[in-house]
């Protein structure tokens, strides 16, 4: 289990720790509890003659000889023994889940044992361990502390990790060691520390934090952890000078490794130890805490169990500088990855009862997973919010299974009894409940965010309620993992719920919850195509318009044995609901709902989803967010003071935009995810370009002109702040949020439009339908979809993906033409003074007395030439005339 939990610890650059669930202990009074009671006696004693005499005669002799082998040999410095839980397996004989800690000399044990105890006779109750099964060890905890009696003077020593190096010419340092030999060293000093991302765009970033592609800092102390056996190796024996401590540096040194230690590689033993506890780092892994005068603390991390091992974070502003592959890592998976690689299991169906009370932002769950296992693994981990609290996971197979939650993390570690090997397949139950504010609208969604410039008396607006991805309201897979599913949703009476899948009628009624008398309603809702993840909307709504649309839908798919019957023959229900304030809007929206999903059938060949509802809800700000089968569409309030004008997303002339691009996510985000976060273009991008495309459908020509051109200029005017391949940590450093919209939605958006400017309409429209048919229920990535459309074009476009895409430049281009002497063509000239990249760029002829002209060059070379015969009298030559090309053109 050691190697999983390490894996866990390091998710980004947080390095969270650990904490042992808190499940409670079954309240017993009898002669179990006696028998718990002198097991705790014995293993605090060191007493391996108890131990034995607990077990009854007919016990295996050599599980008992492992049960007490588990103590470790004569008395420990602490020991504890707690029941977990306890089940009636057969008459006169009880099933114990037990957790034994160890601690030997700041050395920690947590073994898990599943015991079958009965009575001694009918008439007693005295109880025996009749079989033992060991069904987990947590072993190399460490209670580390730095050695009071032992320092050093520092001398000419340096630090490498990858990309990083710390350098400190004199200073002084401590210790704190395992047998092996030291884990954590806090050095003292000023010193120098040196970050230089190798990746183009992680020097980017790096210069938005600190004005310079490499981060070079002083620092006046550092705390590290490193595997002991590679202590040698990064630290020479002349670099450290035993000497005389020094009260004064041992408390400074005290007061930097209690304020570190706890943020990597610990553990929270709970009920269990009072103490901290520390894993120990995996060879290659490093971690520094760099206590910078100008930055605060900068944490340098290397994870060598992470698809992008190497971070920078700035703990003070809680900020990621940079996050990314190394020259190692890159060599071990290649250029591209998938967030899936490395999970070891795959969900296939959810079966969810969820119980929700808005008003206390509550939630009661009781979820089924089934799961089919693609590594294999002995524990698993769960996604689920943290403040969520985990009653208990249960398996079928194996009864009720410990887990752990990771501190500071939504996550949750299940540890099972036995390894299981792929295509193994489990079913967990996990019950749960808690607090959990409801999301707003961000991400995966499109949203506009500005300040109001005065105060106004704002009409109340009606509370809507949204748990979708980033809540992580049921357990969940690690990434987000395609699946089906059914599920329950109860609310009070006064409420209604939009959902993930097909509506099951209307609420049925719901027994009340305990200590709770309201009336309470249920719905239900089947999943019968894969969805990336589930979510659900809770709110009142007053008006509701349903149709029946004749469109292509995807062929059956896993269908859950108790799924409506609902495949593609019957076309796509589609449904409109809207809060009391927004009735108005029903039919309106169900008629251009109607019109878009036609329009995006037509050119993809079908809808990915057999049912769609549209919720129009009350808001401050225009926005929405659209999981499978339903889009929520936020209406801002009359008076309300907010102004969005400025920003990328804001089309206030066109107001069919939002729910356009919401619906195209039908397609692009939930039928097609992305392979890890940095391919969320794929989603946004696309669902950004198709309401373009329909804007120009049920406008014209102009329209899409008009919101193509700010999309361009937003792209032109950010692309110094990383490229499209960056996703969610666009503007993260400098907390505008303008700038990932821009980039990944709008210059996305646009790079788009310029592909299908070089390669034509007719390659274009294949290659998007045949990337959609290739990956629909899957993710895909950049690659996936440049092999597609080269194969519809015919041509390479390798190069045209790294610089849109992969980069960030902006390329400067001189124009220039020249008629011929006989003034029946004209040489047009296209100069790039600096690294060429490809691009379309317009060109458009006015005649005398004759329509315009208007035609593409391919411009990629650092001087393009071409000649183009005229088809009258020329007046002018304009380039770029309607500004969208992703370029600053020298006229």
């Amino acid at each position: 289990m050691r190697s999983r939990l390490l894996s866990c610890l390091f998710v980004l650059v947080l390095l969270p720790s650990l904490r042992l669930a808190a499940t409670p202990q079954p309240q017993t009074s009898d002669g179990i509890d006696r028998l718990i009671a002198r097991l705790d006696q014995a293993f605090r004693a060191g007493d391996e003659r108890t131990l034995r005499a607990q077990a009854a005669p007919d016990a295996e002799p050599s599980a008992v000889d492992a049960f007490v082998a588990s103590l470790g040999g004569g008395p420990p410095t602490h020991a504890t023994v707690k029941l977990r839980d306890r089940q009636t397996v057969a008459s006169g004989r009880e099933r114990l889940l037990v957790e034994i800690f160890v601690d030997r000399q700041r050395e920690g044990r947590v073994s898990t044992w599943r015991l079958d105890v009965e009575r001694t006779s009918a008439d007693t109750d005295v109880w025996r361990i009749a079989a033992f099964d060991r069904e987990s060890v947590v072993s190399g905890l460490y209670r580390l502390a730095l050695d009071p009696a032992k320092e050093f003077d520092v001398h000419d020593l340096t630090l490498h990790a990858p990309d990083f190096t710390i350098d400190l010419p004199a200073g002084r340092a401590f210790t704190a060691s395992t047998p092996d030999g030291p884990t954590a060293i806090v050095l003292l000093g000023n010193g120098r520390m040196t970050f230089s991302p190798g990746p183009a765009a992680e020097r980017g970033q790096v210069r938005l934090f600190c004005g310079r592609d490499s981060l070079e800092t002083d620092f006046e102390a550092v705390f590290v952890r490193l595997n002991p056996y590679e202590f040698a190796s990064q630290v020479p024996k002349s670099a450290f000078v035993p000497r005389d401590v020094s009260e004064k540096d041992l408390t400074r040194a005290r007061g930097i490794f209690d304020a570190s230690v706890g943020q990597s590689f610990q553990i929270d033993l709970m009920d269990l130890s009072e103490d901290q506890w520390s894993l120990v780092p995996s060879g290659g892994d490093f971690v520094a805490e760099v206590v910078t005068k100008k930055y605060g603390t900068l944490t340098y991390a290397r994870a060598t169990s992470e698809q992008e091992d190497v971070t920078l974070f700035d703990r003070r502003r809680h900020k990621n500088i940079s996050v990314y592959a190394s020259i190692a890592k890159m060599g071990e998976r290649g250029r591209f990855y998938s967030e899936d690689a490395p999970t070891d299991y795959d969900v296939l169906s959810y079966d969810i009862d969820a119980s929700f009370d808005p008003s206390r932002d509550w939630i009661d769950g009781n979820a089924r997973l089934r799961l089919m296992m693609r590594h294999p693994a002995s524990t698993l981990t769960l996604r689920l919010a943290e403040p969520l609290v985990v009653r208990g996971v249960y398996a079928p197979a194996f009864g009720r299974l410990l887990h752990l939650r990771v501190v500071g993390q939504n996550s949750v570690l299940v540890s099972l009894p036995d390894t299981l090997l792929p295509d193994d397949q489990l079913e967990l139950r996990v019950v749960y409940g808690g607090r959990l504010a409801p999301q707003g609208v961000d991400r995966e969604a499109l949203s506009v965010s500005q300040q109001a410039p005065y105060e106004v008396q704002m009409v109340p607006l009606e509370p809507k309620y949204l748990y979708s991805n980033r809540s992580l309201w049921y357990p969940q897979a690690t990434v987000t993992d395609y699946a089906t599913a059914v599920m329950r949703i109860t609310v009070p009476q006064e409420y209604d719920v939009v959902a993930s899948g097909i509506a099951a009628g209307g609420p049925t009624q719901a027994p009340p919850a305990a200590g709770d008398d309201r009336p309470r309603v249920q719905f239900v809702f089947t999943t019968n195509r894969p969805a990336r993840y589930l979510a659900c909307v809770i709110t009142r709504f007053a008006s509701r318009e349903s149709t029946r649309l004749s469109l292509t839908t995807t062929e059956a798919w896993r269908v859950p044995e108790n799924a409506p019957a609902t495949d593609g023959a019957d076309g796509l229900a589609l449904t409109v609901r809207a809060n009391p304030r927004q009735t108005g809007r029903v039919r309106g929206y169900a008629e251009r709902a109607a019109d878009i999903l036609e329009f995006y059938t037509s050119l993809l060949g079908e809808v990915p989803y057999p049912a769609f509802t549209v919720a129009i809800t009350d808001s401050d700000l225009p926005g929405g967010h659209s999981p499978a089968y339903f889009a929520v569409l936020n209406q801002p309030a009359p008076m309300s003071p907010f102004v969005w004008r400025n920003d990328p997303v804001a089309f206030e002339n066109y107001p069919s935009f939002f729910l356009a691009h919401e619906i195209a996510h039908q397609w692009w985000g939930q039928a097609i995810g992305w392979k890890n976060y940095h391919e969320q273009w794929i989603s946004e991008g696309f669902a950004q370009y198709f309401a373009a495309l329909y804007a120009e459908r049920e406008r014209g020509p102009d329209e899409f002109a008009t919101i193509m051109r700010q999309m361009s200029k937003w792209g032109r005017d950010t692309s110094d702040q990383g490229p499209v391949y960056l996703g969610y940590r666009l503007g993260h450093i400098k907390s505008e949020p303008r700038v990932f919209r821009a980039l990944v939605y709008n210059k996305a958006a646009a790079v788009l439009h310029m592909l299908r400017q070089l390669v034509g309409d007719g390659p274009f429209f294949a290659g998007v339908r045949e990337f959609y048919t290739t990956w629909r229920y899957r993710k895909a990535g950049t690659d996936d979809f440049r092999l597609s459309m080269e194969a519809a074009s015919g041509r390479s476009l390798s190069a045209f993906f790294d610089d849109w895409i992969y980069g960030d430049a902006v390329p400067r281009v001189k124009f220039s033409s020249s008629v011929n002497d006989e003034r029946d063509a004209v040489t047009l000239r296209f100069e790039q003074p600096g690294t060429p990249m490809e691009l379309p760029i317009e060109v458009t002829f006015q005649y005398r007395g004759a329509p315009s002209q208007t035609i593409v060059v391919d411009v990629k070379d650092r001087l393009t030439e071409r000649t183009v015969p005229l088809a009258g009298d020329l007046r002018k030559v304009e380039v770029d005339r309607r500004d969208l090309a992703m370029a600053r053109i020298d006229r």
